[in-house]
């Protein structure tokens, strides 16, 4: 089961709210954690033991730093150093089953079983459960059943977003009863979501696919188009599945953290990760570039280089240190192709260079009184930021590094517009329109988000025949023009495998 088939929403979604709603609150975490173990069971069915034990130990983990604490015996840095080495063993139990399933596989050695669905997500979920108790953010939880709806909450298992401890775990654990207006604006979101799945990414992607498979046969525009086109089906995609996760959600009253805010209309590669895959970047950031960059080997780094080089040197230091080791987990955490790894080190390289010129860009708009937030620099960033991105997805998606380089070079040295007329675009000219039409719809929706108007709310303020018109309407849409049933396949969502 996955979340964008209607099986999901109009099937195991409705049959758990009716079970949450009818049965007293002291019991609806009950039903909320047996929905989240079927739900795993349904996607990965004895593969549910190893996240099991993923939360068995983190649950044991808290509380054994807890009592580290409570009855120590020693203080200072002997006390820090005795937790440390406590939460060690529960990174390690963790991540040796993710490093087991995923990465050993390049060797040839580790586990042969497929992964468990969601284990990248949940993960980092049980890193930052631990890591939170032991820098004593929040307090180990000895509720088995809190921390277990935390990790397990069947609407993020798949493909997050990576929520912490303190967002979640309470509300999740209370509750409480289904309010109108979270049933409607939750189902709200969840048809905006399907919209994007079905109405644009599967469509596009059957072209994305052959192209990337077969590159050589297509000329450098077709080649072009393809990277562009999976660029949108990876954003329709991804983020059409948030507003599925995040509608379930809000349904029950939880506030998942967002984690898709208008990517494009960013005006920076940092600024375009701080808009894109929200909670993975914040997660890097507090549990990576930070430590990271206060570690005392990185201190004593720049120190030195601060003493030959002066401090308009060091002061990048302990940043850029940081930020390597951030895209280098970036990378490592979708996945162990090069391809990964040459991602990730792609926009680490683009954001260093950002920041160690970040000084001088700004001396230069302020001497030339460049206003960058002009109509036309804001189409010149667009344009700039939207090539950058992708050439980033084009070796994201390439099967190999050799076949990411021989699609740029297809683009770079046979781009023939005239190939175009000759060029097998996998969908026919109704589907194209049915993209085309969808996507303007999208751009239009974060267009109007970007300038912080909120459209469900907006069209809650109508008349009750107006805004049932518009979300009967919608429905309609995507049953009649959505790209499913005869001569369609159903896509899998593409970070469920991540």
């Amino acid at each position: 089961m996955e979340y964008h088939l209607l099986t999901y929403s109009l099937l195991f979604l409705p049959i758990v709210i009716v079970l949450y709603q009818i049965v007293p609150q002291k019991y609806r975490c009950a039903v909320l954690l047996a929905a989240d173990y079927l739900f795993f069971w349904m996607v990965s069915k004895r593969l549910i033991v190893f996240f099991l034990i993923a939360t068995v130990a983190t649950y044991g983990i808290g509380l054994w730093l807890s009592h580290v604490v409570e009855h120590a015996t020693v203080k200072g840095k002997q006390l820090t150093k005795k937790k440390r080495q406590v939460l060690a063993v529960g990174i390690a139990i963790t991540l040796s089953m993710l490093v087991a399933f995923k990465y050993l596989k390049v060797f040839g050695i580790g586990l042969k079983w497929v992964a468990p669905i969601g284990i990248s997500y949940y993960t980092l979920q049980t890193i930052s459960y631990m890591t939170d108790v032991y820098r004593g953010v929040v307090k180990a939880d000895r509720n088995f059943v809190r921390v277990a709806l935390y990790l397990s909450f069947f609407p993020q298992i798949m493909e997050g977003p990576i929520s912490r401890y303190s967002e979640t775990a309470h509300d999740l654990y209370e509750g409480k009863g289904i309010e109108y207006q979270n049933l409607v604006f939750g189902y709200q979101r969840i048809l905006w979501g399907l919209f994007k799945k079905m109405m644009i990414a599967d469509r596009l992607a059957p072209y994305v696919s052959n192209v990337f498979r077969d590159y050589s046969n297509y000329s450098g525009v077709a080649v072009l188009i393809g990277v562009i086109c999976y660029t949108i089906q990876l954003y329709a995609e991804f983020s059409g599945c948030m507003d599925i996760i995040i509608g379930s959600g809000e349904i029950f009253g939880i506030r998942l953290p967002e984690n898709f805010r208008q990517p494009f209309f960013a005006d920076s590669a940092s600024d375009f990760w701080r808009r894109w895959h929200i909670t993975l970047g914040t997660w890097l950031k507090d549990y990576i570039f930070y430590p990271v960059s206060l570690a005392k080997p990185v201190k004593k780094i720049a120190k030195k280089v601060k003493g030959t080089f002066g401090l308009s040197v060091s002061k990048f230091v302990a940043p850029s240190i940081a930020l390597f080791f951030v895209w280098l987990g970036n990378g490592i955490w979708h996945g162990a192709g090069w391809t990964y790894l040459f991602y990730g080190m792609y926009y680490f390289v683009l954001i260093f260079i950002e920041n160690i010129t970040e000084e001088s860009r700004q001396k230069w708009a302020q001497k030339h009184n460049v206003d960058y937030h002009k109509f036309g620099w804001r189409i010149l960033t667009f344009v700039k930021l939207f090539i950058i991105i992708n050439l980033g997805e084009m070796f994201f998606r390439a099967p190999t590094l050799t076949d990411g380089f021989g699609m740029l070079a297809k683009i770079c040295t046979d781009f023939q517009l005239s190939a175009l007329g000759e060029t097998n675009f996998i969908i026919d000219n109704y589907d194209i329109l049915m993209a085309v039409g969808s996507i303007c719809i999208l751009f239009v929706v974060d267009v109007i988000k970007e300038y912080g108007i909120g459209i469900r709310e907006k069209i809650a303020s109508f008349k009750l025949p107006i805004r049932w018109s518009f979300w009967y309407a919608a429905i309609f849409v995507i049953i009649i023009f959505g790209a499913y049933g005869a001569g369609y396949t159903i896509m899998d969502m593409i970070y469920a495998s991540y």
